[in-house]
C-alpha cells in the first residue's frame, strides 16, 4: 500500500510538471523514468508486471491533470512570475539527483562533450524563443494542427530536460488546449492525444536504446538540456517585491523537491535492506 501511495504521489507531481516544466526530468529525479520508458516502448513484455507497476503512476497523472489544469492555467495567467519561480526551484532541486544518477555507472570526461552539445542546442532554441513575441490566444485550432501540437508537447514531456510548453504559449494555443482537457472537449483531446501518443511511443524506444548503449553520455546530455532550459523559466519581474517573493518561492520549491528525492532514496534503501533480510 505504501508503494502504491508513493507512486500515486509521484504521478501527481509528474502530472503537474507535464503542464509546465516538462515531466521527463522530474520522472528521472523520482526514479521512475527508465522503467516507464521501457514499459511504453514494450508494453506487452511482462504485461502483468508492467500494469502493476504503472497504474498508480497513471492514476496520479490523470488526477493531477484533471484537478490542476485550470489551476496552472490561472496561475500562469495571473501570477506568472511566481509560478515560473516555483518551477525553476523544482528543476534546480532535482539537479543534484540527476547528476548522481548520471554518475551511477561511473564518470568519463567524454560525457562532458554530450553536455556541451546539449547546452549549445538548447541555447540556440532559447535565443529563438526569447526573440519570438508571444501570440494572442488562438480561438480555433484545426485537427491537423492539434496533432502537431500534441507531438510537440509529447517531445517536451518525454525527453528529459526539454520543455516545449513555452512553444505552445508563444503560439497562443496552450490556454485553449488546457481548457479543452478540463471541459472534456474530445474534439481537442482526441487529435492532440494522437500526436502525443505517436511521439511518446517512438521516442520511448529511442531513449531506452540510448540509455542501454550510452548511459553516461545520454544522462549528461539531459543535464545540459536541464541547465539551459532553466533560462526558459526565468520570469519577467515588475518590481523589487516580486523579485524577493519569487526568490523565496523558488527556494522553498527547490528544498521541497530535494527533500522528496532524499525521502524517495531512503524508501528505496529500506526496501533493499528488507529484501536482503528476507533473502
Amino acid at each position: 500500500m505504501k508503494q502504491i501511495i508513493t507512486k500515486i504521489i509521484k504521478g501527481l507531481i509528474i502530472g503537474v510538471a507535464a503542464l509546465t516544466a516538462g515531466a521527463g526530468t522530474l520522472a528521472i529525479v523520482l526514479g521512475i523514468y527508465d522503467r516507464c520508458m521501457e514499459i511504453i516502448a514494450n508494453p506487452f513484455k511482462n504485461f502483468k508486471e508492467n500494469v502493476k507497476y504503472i497504474w498508480p503512476i497513471l492514476l496520479g497523472i490523470v488526477i493531477s491533470a484533471a484537478c490542476f489544469a485550470n489551476v496552472v492555467k490561472f496561475l500562469l495567467e495571473n501570477y506568472n512570475a511566481y509560478t515560473m519561480c516555483a518551477f525553476l526551484g523544482i528543476i534546480i532541486g532535482g539537479i543534484p539527483t540527476l547528476i548522481a544518477t548520471a554518475n551511477k555507472k561511473g564518470f568519463k570526461k567524454k560525457y562532458l562533450l554530450s553536455m556541451v552539445v546539449a547546452l549549445v542546442i538548447t541555447i540556440i532554441f532559447t535565443v529563438i524563443a526569447s526573440n519570438t513575441k508571444e501570440g494572442k490566444t488562438v480561438e480555433f485550432i484545426g485537427i491537423s494542427q492539434l496533432i502537431i501540437y500534441g507531438a510537440i508537447y509529447a517531445w517536451g514531456a518525454v525527453m528529459p530536460g526539454m520543455t516545449t510548453v513555452h512553444i505552445l504559449m508563444f503560439m497562443g494555443v496552450l490556454a485553449p488546449i488546457l481548457e479543452g482537457f478540463t471541459t472534456l472537449n474530445f474534439s481537442i483531446i482526441i487529435p492532440f492525444g494522437i500526436g502525443y501518443i505517436t511521439i511518446a511511443l517512438t521516442t520511448a524506444g529511442m531513449i531506452t536504446y540510448l540509455f542501454k548503449r550510452f548511459y553516461g553520455m545520454t544522462y549528461y546530455a539531459i543535464i545540459g538540456f536541464s541547465i539551459t532550459s532553466l533560462v526558459m523559466f526565468i520570469p519577467k519581474f515588475t518590481n523589487t517585491v516580486e523579485i524577493f517573493v519569487g526568490i523565496i518561492i523558488g527556494l522553498i520549491a527547490a528544498l521541497a523537491m530535494y527533500g522528496i528525492t532524499v525521502l524517495d532514496k531512503k524508501i528505496d534503501e529500506t526496501k533493499e535492506k528488507n529484501g536482503e533480510v528476507q533473502a
